[in-house]
């Protein structure tokens, strides 16, 4: 028999019975839609987090202070020398053109600010002029303060949008008068860090990162890197640490979908060993006619496979219908869902496999039946 007989004849049998072929291919309609919709959270995740940190800056390396050791104790020794000015300044003297910019940030808490009779609670830091270059920062109206406010203790401030639209409303805040007041209670400004931020010109974040770590340390006479009173970290290393918890988050739900896949492919074991045992006599009389094993064999596998990946379509159909849906929800509209061509051919690839290997068991049976016993078989 030839491959294009046994393929008409593998879905001549299916369209014969409508309801069972399409019961059966129901449950990897419904694996293949899970796949492709809980990945697809898992992916939109993971871009959202990526874009994330790359708006921060991907080129950027971050100077933190921190508690020193004793006897291998962290935090039990004095508290660690403050990072100030002067070790930014000659951070940039030594590194010279490797780096665009650095600025330092002080956290100075939450403050309540007021201007106009309104009033608006918001946090507070003090940067230095070189904030908008390190962090990617545009500003929407007026200018950032330069060197000579820095030199002067100027008391100039810059205006997030949504504080500026609090005490503003729609009017200009360029050249407002602001006040601000310390808000007392949980959070008192007490946990103030001074952060040191450089943005890197060169592709060589890990040498950069190393000159930094190295400068900072002849700086503090500090001679075992393990008794740091600071920590330099890159945003390549959070990015590549988020991408891979992203990853297994993803790889979980591509699991928990792919539990229903594994319990489709059983229903397409069943109802072939069913259509095996209600096809006995035509088995039989296609071997008495001339029929080879091999011939048998590949009709029932043909037919497994048509069903997974006929049901896998639909259910890259219905997997992007929810995704539809669900971003049509107000409460979900922020909610990142991406379907990505991998993800499809993964989704398809593994229904087809399922075919196979859930079909191939009732496809032996069906091809090792003696004609004669298959003939007799009432």
């Amino acid at each position: 028999m030839k491959l294009y007989d046994s393929f008409r004849s593998a879905l001549q049998s299916l369209v014969v019975n409508k309801l069972r072929s399409a019961l059966t291919m129901l449950g990897v309609i419904i694996g293949v839609a899970a796949v492709i919709a809980m990945v697809s959270v898992g992916n939109g995740a993971s871009a959202s987090v990526q874009a994330t940190i790359l708006n921060l800056g991907s080129n950027l390396v971050t100077v933190q202070p921190q508690f020193g050791n004793d006897q291998g104790l962290k935090g039990a020794g004095t508290q660690a020398q403050n990072l100030t000015l002067d070790d930014m300044r000659s951070i940039q003297n030594q590194l010279g053109a490797s780096i665009a910019a650095t600025e330092a940030e002080q956290g100075t808490g939450r403050w309540q600010v007021t201007a106009a009779g309104q009033n608006w609670n918001t946090q507070v830091t003090g940067v230095t002029e070189d904030y908008p270059t390190v962090r990617d920062w545009k500003l929407d109206s007026g200018e950032f303060f330069t060197t000579s406010d820095l030199n002067l203790n100027a008391q100039v401030a810059i205006l997030g949008t949504t504080t500026a639209q609090n005490l503003f409303g729609d009017g200009d805040a360029v050249g407002q008068t602001i006040q601000l007041r310390q808000v007392f209670g949980g959070d008192r400004g007490g946990g103030r860090a001074r952060i040191l931020n450089f943005r890197v010109v060169s592709d060589t974040m890990d040498a950069t990162t190393s000159d930094v770590n190295n400068i900072l340390l002849q700086r503090h006479n500090i001679s075992d890197p393990a008794s740091a009173d600071f920590t330099v970290t890159n945003q390549n290393d959070t990015l590549a640490a988020l991408s891979s918890v992203t990853g297994t988050f993803t790889l979980l739900l591509g699991a928990i979908g792919g539990i229903s896949l594994l319990v489709g492919g059983i229903g397409i074991m069943n109802i072939m060993l069913v259509s095996v045992n209600e096809r006995t006599r035509e088995i039989g009389i296609r071997k008495a006619v001339g029929a080879r094993r091999g011939d048998i064999l590949t009709q029932f596998l043909i037919e497994a496979v048509a069903l997974t990946g006929l049901g896998g379509v639909l259910g890259i159909l219905l997997g992007w219908a929810i995704t539809e849906v669900v971003h049509r929800i107000p409460q979900a509209a922020n909610l990142p869902l991406l379907i990505t061509s991998g993800t499809v051919i993964i989704a398809v690839g593994v229904s087809v496999v399922i075919g196979i290997v859930f079909g191939l068991y009732p496809a032996m049976r069906a091809a090792r039946l003696h004609p004669i016993e298959a003939l007799r078989y009432e």
